[in-house]
């Protein structure tokens, strides 16, 4: 989630004007690109003011308002396009409100459009208006035209991952289980909640098929199916597991069944027997129904054996400060070029989206992920736990499914000194588990980032203070934010000391309404494009007039377990995220590192990999790189690197059925060649 730009309303646009406008064709401001429609992420249009009507050295003012009369933020980019107009970029988020908004833009005319002049009361003041009325769609896709005035960083080495043979733990890639028992119970909200009784769900089971052919359910008296089955049985319960919760609890479809409902008056009587009235077909979700017999069809997690003499190159694409000043990139066309040949090849065309940095880059996998907690082994690998401030006591980190499934359990804080004095009046000397991540992670100055996670805490017995953990991110670039020394704090979480044994959802957090302000800097954007305040001050001259500082405003929470932590770097660095557990048992998991990102807008660092096919080994290429909007338009820019090393695949031949029908030379001496036996 991006950190939010804000501004202000000004008061400039209260005054009574002397002229007032509302046709396109402004004589004063002569714009261009103005769009009927404001849809999600960074919407845009052009003006160049006309300085034989405006005052010069003048301020022209741009206001852009939502239903509410709230407004939306807007920046002044210092970029001209090849007629000599400037593009103002309006920013549409995902919680601003539809309906009806408005386009104001006011200057300081010199004369009227006729050429009589400006009477004393209106001199040296705004005293023009143009104005335009436009409806905003926040949940409607953007189709604005990518406008780069920045090219985008890159970043290309090569990858030569072995060819990996998978096997799984029983039998073939699909598993059934039919251990235990399910209930089933279902609020109206749109997922119903499937419990396990005598055996445990695993995270593989997400998108699996669930299926109980005889819920143990019996249909209100006033109901009956509209197509009783033969058997006489209710119909089948069957859906796709949506969520692993933890080792006993799914999220699935509702239990819907189209009935009969017969309803009678209280007081008619015929022959001394009720008439029944009414027959309604409708649907009836069923709210529950108790222990009963079931089967989970779902894809077992494969294990990945290594050994293989065939393998394939990759080309390993980082892309950085991909931060359009207009429209959002929907997609990348990747194109390649050998020394030996003369034209560039389309090799590959990706969507555009958010990727998780936290990875383990050395893996044979293309992004295996190391805060997706599965096995003991990833937590073992890639996660080191140390007590700071407190010898002879090592956290316990273990894999854990009983609160969240796939989680980070950090345990054994009880044993700290609860003596601390942190958070209130903190000493150097403080204990706490410092719980890291141990790759590097490579991130770009002046990029947003998200760190994402769910969280789950609950008191050790006997914990008489709240449960404390702070999450920070650490690298040699990013600076300390506190006595601790350890990188940029991000977020406190406290629980109260009256808490409930286990906190699963973020709203129970102490202060959790201030996670807007944790990242304590403002955010600093790149210089070349710098977002200045809501009502931009443009001189009539077109000079430059930017401010570099905008501070964020609240992040909406959407999803009760999950936090979304912002923040910018100011260099570039090699980052760790970092843990600091002061009292309480933790469950984390799910977490990643991302380029921030919405509904709309382009994330501004991502990487991808290509498998590349050599014309021959030890090659030299060439890549270009297209960007694209949701309509498949091209943006301003490309983007060309030259004169890459690459080794390329191996030939690696297998099976029996491979035919030479020519001849090959082998080290320029020994000819092989085909031929049919008689």
């Amino acid at each position: 989630m991006l950190q939010r730009r804000v501004g202000k309303l000004r008061p400039e646009f209260q005054q009574t004007m002397l002229i007032n406008q509302t046709s396109f064709d402004s004589e004063y401001f002569r714009l261009d690109s103005m769009p009927e429609t404001l849809t999600s992420g960074k919407n845009m249009f052009k003006i160049y003011g006309n300085s034989s009507l405006l005052e010069g050295q003048s301020t022209i003012l741009i206001q852009v308002t939502d239903v509410n009369g709230s407004p939306i933020y807007h920046h002044v980019n210092n970029y001209v396009d090849n007629s000599g107009r400037i593009v103002v970029g309006i920013w549409v988020y995902p919680e601003t409100p539809p309906g009806l908004g408005k386009i104001e833009i006011i200057g300081i005319a010199r004369r009227r459009p006729d050429g009589r002049s400006i009477p004393l009361g209106f001199r040296n003041r705004h005293n023009v208006k143009w104005s335009k009325e436009l409806v905003v769609q926040p949940d409607s896709l953007n189709k604005t035209p990518v406008i780069f005035q920045q090219v985008p960083g890159v970043k290309i080495f090569e990858n030569e991952r072995e060819y990996l043979t998978q096997t799984y733990v029983v039998g073939s890639s699909i598993a059934t289980q039919t251990e235990g028992t399910i209930s089933y119970t279902y609020s109206g909200y749109g997922q119903a909640t499937i419990t396990i009784q005598n055996a445990n769900f695993s995270a593989s089971m997400a998108g699996g098929l669930l299926t109980v052919e005889e819920p143990s359910f019996t249909l209100p008296g006033n109901l009956s199916l509209v197509t009783p089955p033969d058997e006489g049985n209710l119909p089948t319960y069957s859906s796709y597991i949506s969520q692993v919760i933890n080792s006993t609890t799914v999220k699935a479809d509702p239990y819907v069944l189209a009935v009969n409902s017969n309803t009678s008056p209280a007081n008619a009587v015929a022959g001394g027997r009720s008439t029944p009235i009414s027959t309604v077909q409708t649907a009836y979700p069923v709210t529950s129904f108790g222990s009963s017999n079931y089967s989970i069809e779902f894809q077992q997690d494969a294990l990945l054996e290594s050994g293989s003499a065939n393998s394939q190159s990759f080309a390993s694409i980082t892309l950085k400060n991909i931060s359009p000043i207009a429209g959002a990139v929907h997609k990348i066309k990747t194109y390649m070029k050998s020394a030996g040949f003369a034209d560039f090849d389309l090799v590959s065309t990706q969507l555009l989206q958010e990727r998780d940095l936290l990875i383990d880059v050395d893996s044979n996998l293309a992004f295996d992920r190391i805060g997706d907690y599965k096995s003991q082994e990833i937590i073992d690998n890639f996660w080191e736990g140390e007590t700071i401030n407190q010898s002879g006591l090592t956290p316990h980190l273990l894999h854990d499914d009983s609160i969240m499934v796939s989680s980070l359990f950090i345990t054994g804080s009880d044993q700290l000194n609860e003596q601390t004095n942190y958070p209130n009046n903190p000493l150097p000397s403080d204990p706490y588990f410092k719980v890291y991540s141990k790759p590097d992670i490579e991130i770009y100055k002046d990029n947003e980032y998200q760190l994402k996670f769910r969280v789950a805490c609950e008191a050790h017995d006997g914990q008489e203070k709240s449960s404390l953990m702070d999450v920070y991110v650490s690298g040699s670039n990013l600076g300390n934010t506190d006595e601790r020394n350890i990188g940029r704090k991000l977020v406190s979480l406290e629980t109260d000391n009256r808490a409930p044994a286990l906190i699963n959802s973020v709203a129970q957090f102490l202060n959790i309404s201030q996670l807007a302000a944790s990242p304590a800097a403002p955010i600093r954007v790149p210089a070349i494009n710098r977002p200045i305040a809501q009502t931009s001050l443009i001189p009539a001259g077109f000079g430059s007039n930017t401010i570099q500082e905008v501070n964020p405003t609240e992040l909406p929470f959407p999803d009760e377990g999950l936090l979304e932590l912002t923040f910018t770097p100011d260099f570039d660095s090699d980052v760790h995220v970092v843990f600091a557990v002061t009292r309480g048992k933790w469950y984390i998991s799910d977490v990643s590192i991302e380029g921030a990102s919405d509904f709309g807008f382009t994330p501004n660092h991502t990487f991808f990999e290509i498998p590349i096919q050599t014309p021959q080994a030890d090659d030299v290429l060439d890549f270009k790189f297209e960007f694209y909007n949701s309509v498949d338009e091209i943006a301003n820019i490309s983007l060309t690197t030259q004169s890459l090393d690459f080794v390329g695949s191996n030939l690696f031949i297998s099976g029996n059925n491979n035919v030479l029908s020519g001849s090959v030379t082998i080290g320029g001496g020994i000819v092989m060649q085909g031929f049919r036996a008689s």
